[in-house]
């Protein structure tokens, strides 16, 4: 075990979000041509990918919660989402398997380790997905950001990215007079507000678990998805990047 863990030092997490590649105003809207640029700092990286779930499972969720009926239509959306980010990837030369977190994930607990590991050591990009998963509970929601984190905790990767529609973590919502990016989130802050850390929505979740992993000792970037300068710089270990940073002070 020792030793696979020292080897995913060589493995990058990298999420794309929901935000960033679909219009979350529009039910079931890919936004086409923002995976393929990024994705093609890729190649030649090991990298486990994730997507967010975006405008194709929040309609159902709002509409029928976790229903039988809702978690089926859910799971359909997903799958054609996936279909779309599996087909850009390609054309980016990054081959993706798609993994479906149910099948993998109980609750929180990434409990089939062995499914992720068999696609990267083909050369294949393993991809997940926010999604529906069984647990002690039921069926629950398993977030995107979520499953960063559990991979984080399980691969002990070289760094986990954030690709987002804005460019970094702000002091209030990007647009708002006065708001600032955070160029470096401090570990010992609070994100209860005093930090200055726009905390509405999901970008609290996404900051919450970002500084969770960062506090392992894992460098967190939160980058725009159109910043490919940035996110080749972060892969190449150059440290020039125009991202939110947290984790160790060199970043």
């Amino acid at each position: 075990m020792a030793e696979s863990r020292e080897k995913g030092r060589e493995i990058y997490i990298v999420k794309f979000g929901g935000s960033a590649i679909t219009d979350k105003a529009r039910p079931y809207t890919f936004l086409r041509g923002l995976i393929a640029p990024a994705a093609s700092a890729l190649r030649g990286r090991r990298a486990i990918l994730i997507h967010g779930a975006g405008s194709y499972a929040h309609p159902h969720v709002s509409a029928f919660g976790l229903t039988p009926l809702g978690t089926a239509l859910i799971k359909a959306s997903l799958k054609r989402l996936t279909a779309r980010v599996i087909e850009e990837l390609a054309e980016a030369g990054v081959y993706a398997v798609p993994i479906e977190p149910s099948d993998v994930f109980w609750g929180r607990a990434l409990i089939r380790r062995e499914v992720i590991v068999h696609a990267l050591e083909r050369g294949m990009y393993p991809l997940l997905h926010g999604d529906v998963v069984p647990s002690d509970e039921g069926y629950v929601v398993l977030s995107g950001d979520d499953i960063a984190a559990e991979l984080a905790r399980e691969f002990s990767p070289r760094a986990v990215i954030f690709l987002m529609g804005a460019d970094g973590i702000y002091t209030a919502p990007p647009g708002v007079p006065g708001a600032a990016k955070i160029k470096r989130l401090a570990l010992e802050a609070s994100i209860a507000g005093a930090s200055g850390i726009d905390v509405t929505g999901g970008v609290r979740k996404k900051v919450e678990v970002g500084m969770a992993i960062a506090a392992a000792g894992i460098p967190v970037y939160f980058c725009s998805v159109l910043d490919i300068e940035s996110i080749k710089s972060i892969l190449h270990g150059s440290g020039a990047h125009n991202c939110t940073y947290a984790g160790p002070e060199a970043g």
